[in-house]
């Protein structure tokens, strides 16, 4: 079974690692998968062989806590609340301690506790403020030290042991200064300020980076304040506003300009005018009128109406999106394998070159100076900026998907659309409008139009084929006429018998079973037959009176799609069951040359396969349940929101547009969420592999170092950083598509 925990105690990348590593290591247990931006954690294990209760001991024992989650409880996308009031305290303390060690070269220095005159009184004041710095950022040594009696050290333990490091030895100085052993030059070489500000700068860095990782979220939390406290509906004849957890299925809410639709419904009555911007992205209103479904969390611009429910609470589209999006970013992308391997032995490293550091400088040089590489060495090196490089990244682009209405299942799913440099289009439905209408038709001599008209939708009408109901509705109204009894022949059209005669609808093979010439229109069906249509013939037993051209026309944004996929490099190829014939022709209208077809279902799943023979990361559009397999042997299978359960079942990504005009727009997201992830993560790479050494004194040589106050504030930038760099993803726009 697979079973979500929340995780709290969390710092770090290396904390993620132990934890998942410690759970990975149980017998029973297939995969474990921690979120360090989500504090949250997804195993798959076998229960009759585990239970959650070990899996919980499990994260205790690497020094962790885990709680279990209940069946349906959505993984949480709270506010960063982050504790300020240490931070608000050690930053004029520390400020002070500054002052202490560097102000005295001042003339306005003081001279009762100038380190020269009174070197006790001096270092005693630095000790009770960095002291009080200590004890109000305890957390970072109890969290630390725990991780480190666990042997799993993380980001706290270097911090407590750069801070607890600087302060132990400022306090040596200290007695010694008590006892009157050594001189002020030995005295001010104290390192209390260091300890105060380590600790400051690193509470100030995690503030700033708990505000930032707060925007990553903020798209995913703004959907699930889409849904109103109270709602109006109509009971007893009478309007009253409920709250919204007393909604039932059974109650008719009221639709008023400016409410915020509670739950999906189907209209009952009234015509209204719909914002759904916030969910599917689309500026445009959307008019609903009787029958018509609504979607939960979209707002009434315009109107008036009545709707009875068919899903509220949790089982609405809008929770369901929200649950799918936050358990998507959860999630873990390929590319973030290789920062969770360096992060899982680089503390134990960076500990190691802390202890080779001190050493080397306390035998070349002296102790003050071992101390101070050796502190700046364990504050620079945090593996926070190497855990935050990917998640925040994922988090934003799926945040920023779904406000314009892209829904993306994995992170998994979100690189491969990065890597996408092939795409499938189905034909019916998804590049074209998927509705056939009449684009010609011809009457045949001695035969008169209205006449024409009248005798095939009097026919016509007793059929429910798309090719019928086309032929009907661009006919429209006319005088109702007697063909007598009528029989439809599957496959080849409608034959009608009565008083007047008889007649025959239907293909060219209805024709030539009943003897009808059709060489007087062959212009007209080869010009038909060019365009994609097909041809429905109307005849009598005299022969042929008029002939139909129906088709599946593209949709106004289809071309301009293709276009765009083109100019971003894409292979762009079409496929469909349909003939030779109609493909070629609404290849050609799009600006699609690669066309497959004439393919059954399994014939489509061949062609996605072969495809990526070709080395290419495929992408499959479709919307019908047709496309389920070709979607599922896609590296990406992309659904359109018109689409059918199954195909959305089938799919990675979701597109709750009505067209194709998002497809662009998913794969700039995609491109531009991997290039983020790349950026963050040599950034986090680099970082460390410069910034190690030039603290452990590499540079010194030519004057370059780094002190234990510049070395954490350098560490609290990096950071800053990277989860700035993420941000930018919540500017990217969608590409506009015009329709």
């Amino acid at each position: 079974m697979k079973k979500k925990f929340k995780v709290l105690g969390m710092m770090c990348a290396a904390c993620s690692a132990h934890v998942e590593n410690a759970v990975r290591a149980l017998v029973g247990v297939s995969s474990a998968e921690v979120s360090l931006l989500l504090s949250s954690m997804t195993v798959e294990y076998d229960e009759k062989i585990i239970d959650e209760n070990k899996i919980m001991e499990a994260v205790a024992h690497v020094g962790y806590r885990a709680e279990a989650m209940r069946e349906g409880e959505q993984i949480a996308l709270p506010e960063e609340r982050t504790d300020k009031r240490p931070l608000f305290f050690s930053i004029p303390l520390a400020i002070l301690l500054m002052f202490l060690e560097m102000g005295h070269h001042t003339p306005l220095f003081p001279s009762f506790i100038s380190p020269k005159e009174h070197p006790v009184i001096w270092l005693g004041v630095q000790f009770v403020l960095a002291l009080i710095i200590c004890l109000l950022n305890y957390r970072y040594f109890v969290g630390g030290f725990k991780s480190l009696v666990s042997l799993v050290p993380n980001m706290d333990s270097l911090i407590a042991l750069g801070a607890g490091g600087a302060m132990l030895y400022g306090t040596g100085l200290f007695v010694l200064a008590l006892l009157g052993v050594g001189d002020s030059e030995l005295y001010m070489k104290a390192t209390f300020s260091g300890a105060g500000m380590i600790l400051t700068l690193v509470t100030l860095g995690k503030t700033l980076e708990g505000r930032a990782k707060d925007k990553t979220t903020s798209a995913i939390r703004a959907l699930g304040t889409l849904v109103p406290d109270e709602v109006c509906v109509l009971r007893g004849g009478e309007k009253m506003s409920i709250p919204l957890s007393d909604l039932t299925m059974s109650d008719t809410i009221v639709l008023r300009v400016g409410d915020r639709i509670a739950a999906d419904a189907r209209m009952t009555r009234g015509e209204i005018s719909v914002d759904a911007s916030a969910l599917t992205g689309e500026s445009l209103p959307v008019d609903y009128r009787e029958g018509d479904t609504l979607i939960c969390g979209t707002v009434v611009l315009d109107g008036y109406g009545e709707a009875t429910p068919i899903a509220i609470g949790e089982d609405t589209s809008l929770s369901q999106t929200v649950r799918m999006v936050s358990e998507a970013s959860a999630t873990k992308a390929p590319i973030a394998r290789m920062a969770d391997r360096v992060s899982a032995v680089f503390v134990p490293v960076v500990l190691a070159i802390a202890v080779v550091t001190f050493i080397l400088w306390w035998i070349f040089a002296d102790l003050p100076q071992a101390v101070n590489h050796a502190i700046s060495v364990l504050v620079i090196s945090c593996p926070c900026a190497l855990g935050l490089a990917t998640p925040t990244a994922i988090m934003c682009a799926m945040g920023k998907g779904a406000s314009l209405g892209i829904l993306i299942k994995n992170a998994e799913t979100l690189e491969a659309v990065g890597r996408c440099d092939a795409i499938a289009f189905d034909k019916t439905g998804t590049l074209t409008k998927g509705e056939m209408q009449v684009i010609a038709y011809a009457v045949c001599e001695g035969m008169e139009q209205d006449e024409l008209f009248a005798l095939t939708s009097a026919i016509e009408q007793a059929s429910s084929h798309p090719i019928a109901k086309a032929i009907v509705e661009f006919i429209g109204e006319v005088s109702p006429r007697d063909v007598g009894r009528i029989s439809v022949l599957a496959g080849k059209g409608i034959f009608a018998k009565g008083e007047h005669g008889a007649f025959a609808i239907g293909n060219l093979a209805l024709m030539e079973e009943c003897d009808i010439e059709t060489d007087t229109v062959e212009a007209f069906v080869i010009n038909a037959q060019s365009h994609g249509a097909s041809v429905i013939y109307v005849a009598s037993l005299d022969g042929l009176l008029g002939v139909f051209a129906v088709a599946d026309t593209p949709k106004a944004e289809s071309a301009v799609v293709v276009s765009e996929l083109k100019q971003m490099g894409i292979q762009v190829s079409m496929l469909t069951g349909d003939s030779e014939y109609s493909a070629r022709s609404i290849g050609k209208s799009v600006g699609i040359e690669e066309i497959y077809a004439s393919l059954t279902p399994e014939g489509k799943g061949e062609t996605v396969v072969e495809i990526q023979s070709e080395n290419r990361v495929v992408a499959m559009v479709g919307d019908g349940i047709n496309d389920a397999l070709p979607l599922v042997r896609a590296d990406i299978g992309i659904a359109v929101g018109s689409g059918t359960d199954i195909a959305m079942e089938s799919a990675d990504v979701v597109l709750r547009t009505q067209g194709i005009s998002l497809v662009p727009t998913l794969l700039s997201l995609g491109r531009l969420t991997l290039r983020k992830i790349r950026q963050n993560l040599f950034w986090a790479l680099i970082y460390n592999s410069i910034c190690i050494p030039v603290a452990a004194g590499a540079l010194t040589f030519i004057g370059i170092t780094l002190s234990p106050m510049m070395a954490s504030l350098a560490m609290a930038c990096s950071s800053l950083c990277v989860v700035s760099n993420a941000l930018l993803i919540n500017r990217f726009k969608a590409k506009e598509i015009k329709k």
